[in-house]
């Protein structure tokens, strides 16, 4: 299909105010997005499959999927397997269906997977991109094909244009699907209306702070396929917010030009309720928060709470609840050493590609701070009594206290800052915590930490973490004695007297020194404030 017929295929409006947006956004646009019938021609995408020698998995990532995941399964396994050889596997990753989500796909043909049975040690999170990351360790493709199981018009076209441009273009890595989302209202199913989390949340935001993005028409389509080198990269968000964290990072890791979009035409599934929608918003709204101040595109001085407060209640019986929306972020699959032995990948360091993909992004401390784990003036006097202090702070997250505790007690680091003010840093990594539990407290008067110059501590910061997150704790350290560069900055914030005011000075200093890196400003002695 030529650009022209494209561009006239998925009307999109962005094309007739192209004049507002860059210039690069109109060409990607013409280059990079197309229509599943130009990859109709199954046998000539089998024939560059052999030809360029790689392998295609197909993925569907369920929790109690048993009414639809069958007939998927069934449908594609019987053109793209049986017909032509297009589809070298086709799994299920599933989150702990209690239906027969199990029995109906492996019935289809497909290979069945439970999350939590992959890379048991690195523990188990619901969600959808907790299965897509599990699944990148059991899929042997080259080429990784992703599919919702949730959908009422299966068609091959869902996988032909997901793939089809990984072949014909190897200059595209990563490949989304677009189509319309009929909504069914009052038991009728009207033609468009679905993505209002797209449309009210997503693409604002992308407007604001990622214009590099605003040309993909579905940024959260649950249709998705990548090349194993690129997705090997990227870091996953456990539960929702998948989708925009693999868009804002590919643009990061590897440009624009990465990505491809294609035009599926219509997708029927199952609509979701306001109320889910809200928590969904609440969890992407977050990442994006977080990406963009990790990118230093924005910066960020408060808390970003996983609680979403929600007033309900009708005439005056209104109340306040509390609403957890909660997720974690896996590292970069090849920096997993099961990873890179199952797959047969030695990395090089000595190159950049690899050194980029083991190094951790660009770590904001701040953004781990969360009011109830703030202290703004510790009691305790010794270095136990302030272990049992930061812990009791903590008790809500911690799974098990006397072991945390016990591990506490015999660890206990001095961070040396340059200006002879030093900070307590006790840490312990283990399954009394499923996540990190970073807590501070400040101590105008002193903490006897019996170190040799005997010098009192004034701040103390307490990191509890699984082991596989350990490797955090280094860019905290890092961080910590990066801020405290000058004696005003370790002064001022003992004069904080709320949690709230902690969190946001901590975050003034570090976007401070994200400046000074950016400027390439070394001495940052010679600086004044």
């Amino acid at each position: 299909m030529e650009d022209k017929d494209i561009t006239q295929e998925i009307g999109v409006a962005e094309l007739q105010t192209q004049q507002e947006r860059p210039s690069y956004i109109r060409d990607w646009l013409r280059k990079n997005t197309f229509h599943h019938t130009q990859f109709d021609d199954v046998r000539r995408l089998v024939a560059l499959k052999k030809k360029q020698k790689v392998a295609v998995s197909l993925c569907f990532p369920t929790l109690n999927e048993e009414n639809t995941v069958g007939r998927e399964i069934a449908l594609i396994r019987d053109e793209l397997v049986e017909r032509y050889p297009l589809i070298d596997e086709i799994a299920v990753v599933d989150s702990g269906s209690t239906d027969c989500t199990k029995q109906v796909a492996e019935e289809a043909g497909a290979d069945f997977y439970y999350s939590g049975d992959i890379l048991s040690k690195y523990r188990f999170y619901r969600g959808k991109g907790e299965n897509l990351w599990k699944s990148l360790y059991a899929l042997r493709g080259d080429i990784i094909c992703w599919l919702d199981a949730d959908i009422r018009n299966m068609h091959p076209r869902f996988v032909l244009g997901l793939v089809g441009p990984l072949l014909e273009h190897p200059e595209i890595s990563y490949v989304k699907a677009f189509y319309k989302r009929p909504i069914r209202s009052k038991g009728e199913l009207r033609h468009t209306g679905g993505g209002r989390v797209t449309e009210l949340v997503v693409r604002p935001f992308f407007n604001l702070l990622f214009p590099e993005l605003t040309g993909i028409a579905q940024p959260l389509s649950g249709e998705y396929a990548g090349r194993r080198e690129l997705l090997e990269r990227l870091p996953f968000f456990t539960g929702y917010g998948v989708e925009a964290g693999h868009l804002i990072d590919i643009l990061r890791i590897f440009g624009i030009d990465a990505i491809g979009q294609c035009d599926i035409v219509v997708r029927v599934h199952r609509n979701q309720s306001i109320e889910a929608l809200r928590s969904m918003s609440y969890r992407i709204l977050k990442i994006l928060l977080q990406r963009a101040d990790d990118m230093g595109r924005i910066e960020i001085f408060q808390d970003l709470s996983d609680s979403l407060q929600v007033i309900t209640g009708v005439k005056r019986l209104y109340s306040m609840e509390k609403m957890k929306v909660w997720g974690t972020e896996r590292p970069p699959i090849i920096s997993i050493p099961e990873y890179r032995e199952k797959h047969g990948i030695t990395v090089d360091t000595s190159e950049k590609r690899d050194r980029e993909a083991l190094r951790p992004l660009p770590y904001t401390a701040s953004l781990m701070f969360h009011e109830d784990l703030v202290i703004p003036r510790l009691k305790g006097q010794t270095k136990d009594e302030v272990i049992r202090e930061l812990v009791r702070a903590g008790k809500e997250r911690i799974l098990d206290l006397a072991e945390a505790e016990k591990e506490l007690l015999t660890s206990g680091d001095v961070i040396e800052t340059p200006i002879g003010k030093n900070i307590a840093l006790f840490h312990a990594f283990g399954a009394f915590v499923d996540d990190i539990v970073p807590i501070i407290g400040l101590s105008p008067d002193g903490i006897d930490m019996k170190s040799l110059d005997s010098a009192p501590i004034h701040i103390a910061l307490m990191f509890l973490a699984p082991e596989y997150l350990g490797e955090i704790y280094n860019r905290i350290v890092e961080s910590f004695a990066k801020v405290f560069s000058r004696m005003e900055h370790f002064e001022w914030l003992l004069r904080c007297g709320t949690p709230d005011e902690i969190i946001a000075f901590y975050s003034y200093l570090e976007a401070k020194n994200k400046i000074m890196k950016m400027l390439r400003i070394e001495d940052i002695q010679s600086i004044c404030l």
